[in-house]
């Protein structure tokens, strides 16, 4: 097979694994949530480490696909493999925790649990089985009527999006740090005022001076905070949580 084919092939199976990681992911979350959610690090209908995982794990395991002992242990290492290290690169870059598996029984640095690795290695199998014959079947129709334009064209799309949610999530840590410090300030002049039963949320809620003075998010920062349920930022006392209520407060009393 040509290499520009082979190219093509692949890269149109990453963003159609990377496709159904969002509907996965989004729908998981959403339910937690009762309302919709884009669950995934980039704006579009994507997440990349479910692509690169599931095409990893296709061009391992080719040769054991029918061997169902092997293709679950395979590829429940391989997954962890690419979780741990995900999770360790995006932490040490954005100075936060994306996803934390520490309440969860035999975890490893709170990055990747046994149960979980175990349920990986049982979706993939499910995967595999049921379901990638008829992304194969998507795939080989799009590379038939478009070939290396339908993936240069999702690759570009996908560079955009990268570039543009990198820049807001470096953005994120200072921005989150200097919310963190107006939260810590409100607690602070709370504590002096004994005759008051506010806690900090509903003191910014009643005083319109201080939410002026607040720092604000970009849409996109504001997105990453209701995406990741258990965001661990490691910059403030604050929880994310925390600061999404003042964020969704502040939004509400623009409205």
């Amino acid at each position: 097979m040509p290499f520009e084919h082979q190219f093509t092939l692949w890269l149109l199976y990453f963003f159609a694994y990377g496709f159904v990681g969002w509907l996965w992911e989004s729908g998981y979350v959403s339910f937690q949530k009762k309302k919709w959610v884009n669950s995934g690090f980039l704006n579009g209908p994507i997440i990349p480490v479910y692509g690169f995982s599931m095409v990893t794990v296709l061009a391992v395991i080719a040769p054991w696909k029918n061997n169902l002992l092997i293709l679950y242990l395979a590829s429940a290492v391989v997954i962890t493999i690419i979780e741990y290290l995900t999770s360790w690169l995006m932490e040490l870059l954005f100075h936060a925790r994306w996803w934390d598996y520490s309440k969860v029984p035999l975890n490893l640095n709170g990055r990747v649990a046994l149960p979980i690795s175990a349920f990986w290695g049982l979706g993939v199998v499910v995967i595999v089985k049921f379901i990638h014959p008829f992304v194969a079947r998507g795939v080989n129709w799009l590379d038939g009527h478009y070939g290396i334009y339908a993936a240069i064209i999702m690759l570009a799309a996908a560079m955009f999006d990268f570039g543009f949610t990198l820049a807001n999530a470096l953005a994120f840590g200072a921005a989150t740090k200097r919310i963190d410090a107006a939260i810590d300030a409100k607690k602070q002049e709370l504590k002096t005022h004994l005759d008051t039963q506010l806690d900090w949320l509903e003191s910014y809620r009643q005083d319109a001076a201080a939410r002026a003075r607040l720092p604000r998010l970009s849409a996109v920062q504001r997105r990453l905070l209701k995406s990741f349920p258990n965001l661990r930022l490691n910059d403030t006392t604050a929880s994310a949580k925390d600061i999404e209520k003042l964020m969704t407060l502040l939004k509400n009393k623009r409205k």
